[in-house]
């Protein structure tokens, strides 16, 4: 379950990384803003995910999304299952600084919670602490 200082630190960051992989196993990491707990299982990440982040998890929507703070490197890893992705911005072609091959589109991913660990540059377990 994602407790009340858990909700409170991924509040408090500035980005978090979505890890996925396609059909193969082949892993992706991408970087995000706009983290937030929907509730006491979901996490919700809106953000402009490139076409591999969208099409590994349409093929394989096991996900990891990992927050830590930037100073310790500490913070939260979130094992899951994207349950729902949609599309809530989508650029209409004209912004001189885009780039050909550039998202266009901002999705949101709705990732339900399997399990969390502790995440750390340190000394630490990679036992769940509890969902």
């Amino acid at each position: 379950m994602l407790t009340e200082e858990i909700r409170r630190f991924i509040e408090s960051s500035e980005y978090a990384f979505v890890a996925s992989a396609d059909g193969s196993g082949h892993p992706h990491l991408a970087v995000g803003r706009e983290l937030h707990v929907m509730d006491d299982f979901h996490l919700v990440f809106e953000a402009w995910f490139c076409h591999t982040t969208m099409e590994n998890v349409a093929k394989n929507p096991h996900v990891a999304v990992t927050v830590a703070a930037p100073t310790s490197g500490n913070g939260y890893q979130f094992s899951g299952v994207v349950e729902k992705t949609a599309e809530t911005a989508i650029l209409d072609g004209y912004a001189p600084l885009e780039e050909p091959g550039m998202p266009q589109v901002q999705y949101r991913l709705v990732v339900r919670v399997n399990e969390i660990m502790e995440f750390s540059s340190g000394a630490h377990t990679d036992q769940p602490i509890g969902v």
